[in-house]
């Protein structure tokens, strides 16, 4: 019974709004221009039947428009995270630490025995001496030349020296730091940075490769932020500074937050590009690689309508209708921009105080293919 009243009612409301194209005593309004007056192109005319099927608002400029809500996840902050692999291959003989330990930078965390070790310890001592050597035959060519009893071909024959053993202790040096501190064939490696240890993988006794699987992986708790993935269409409406809303499943409330940096790199699979959010709040119950969805709130004050009043018209022509005068509607082109919750950004096309139609809008436009 429910659905032939609807269907009825629908009918009638249709049947009311186009009455004006047919209609002929004076209680519709007819749509058909006489010769000398009638309504400019794109405005219709209903009867006054017909305006109970239409429910209109006054646009109003709101504080806070619509913005974004993307996907998101809790990661790392840069520098706070880090991985730590064998540099050499060897054997595992001390592990200094649990999982769940804080360690300060600096602490030692597995000694390895990797015999190449010491070789690559050899290798730096030597080029340090021989740097010593070149640096100080320099400095004699030098004063030789300046007393006349030297040329200046021995002296730019030291020099070349000299800039040969200096890049070959800059990679001695390099070398050794890449294998750490420690004594002849041990290893210690060393936390860099403070924080928690995540993951222990190391076991004594168990054989490494260098550069093999991470012994050991340290993050700071503390050091979190949110990464929401944007598209790049809207990376024009996200700014540094704007408020935004996470909520993730695990937590019981949303976590608030700032946007700090916008990534200035669009990743080419996904159309998306990385805007970081710090956390304004408390990040203890926060884990890396909790997933969510982040809501950025503009700060911007602007024009919102239910999206249900735009139509989509063909070619993609977005449009509302206007109050144009009694019983009159103006079909009006509008730019719009995000829809959130609902309603849609209108970002050109209408002014604060008029009337748009936000129920019924599809009665009026028979061109219009769907609502937004």
């Amino acid at each position: 019974m429910r659905t032939s009243n609807s269907i009825c009612l629908c009918a009638a409301a249709v049947s009311a709004l186009f009455a004006c194209s047919r209609a002929t005593d004076s209680r519709a309004v007819a749509t058909e221009r006489p010769a000398d007056a009638g309504p400019p192109s794109g405005v219709v005319s209903v009867s006054a039947a017909s305006l109970p099927f239409l429910k209109t608002q006054a646009v109003q400029v709101e504080a806070a428009l619509p913005a974004l809500r993307v996907p998101a996840r809790v990661a790392f902050q840069e520098g706070s995270f880090t991985q730590l692999s064998a540099p050499l291959s060897g054997r595992v003989v001390i592990v200094h630490v649990s999982s769940g330990d804080k360690v300060k930078s600096g602490d030692p965390l597995v000694t390895l025995n990797c015999p190449e070790s010491s070789s690559a310890r050899s290798q730096l001592a030597t080029a340090e001496a021989e740097l010593r050597e070149a640096q100080a035959a320099l400095a004699r060519e030098t004063k030789m030349l300046s007393q006349g009893v030297g040329t200046e071909r021995d002296r730019l024959s030291a020099e070349i020296k000299l800039a040969s053993e200096r890049a070959e202790y800059q990679r001695a040096l390099e070398t050794a730091r890449f294998v750490g501190t420690g004594q002849g064939s041990m290893v210690v490696l060393r936390a860099p940075l403070d924080g928690v240890i995540l993951s222990r993988r190391a076991t004594v006794g168990a054989a490494v490769s260098a550069g093999a699987e991470p012994l050991i992986e340290i993050g700071d708790p503390q050091a979190l932020w949110i990464i929401a993935d944007v598209f790049e269409r809207d990376l024009g409406l996200i700014r540094v500074g704007l408020r935004t809303s996470t909520v993730l499943k695990s937590l019981p409330q949303p976590v608030q937050g700032v946007v700090t940096s916008i990534g200035s790199v669009v990743s080419e699979s996904m159309r998306t590009a990385p805007v970081r959010i710090a956390c304004t709040g408390d990040v203890s119950l926060l884990r890396p690689g909790m997933f969510g969805r982040t809501q950025i709130v503009s700060d911007e004050s602007g024009i919102a309508l239910p999206a249900r009043a735009v139509l989509i018209r063909e070619g993609g022509e977005t449009v509302v209708y206007v109050g144009h005068g009694p019983q009159q509607f103006e079909r009006r082109k509008v730019v719009i921009g995000p829809t959130l919750d609902g309603r849609v950004r209108v970002l050109t096309g209408l002014q604060p105080a008029e009337t748009v139609v936000i129920e019924g809008a599809l009665l009026l436009d028979g061109a219009a293919e769907q609502l937004l």
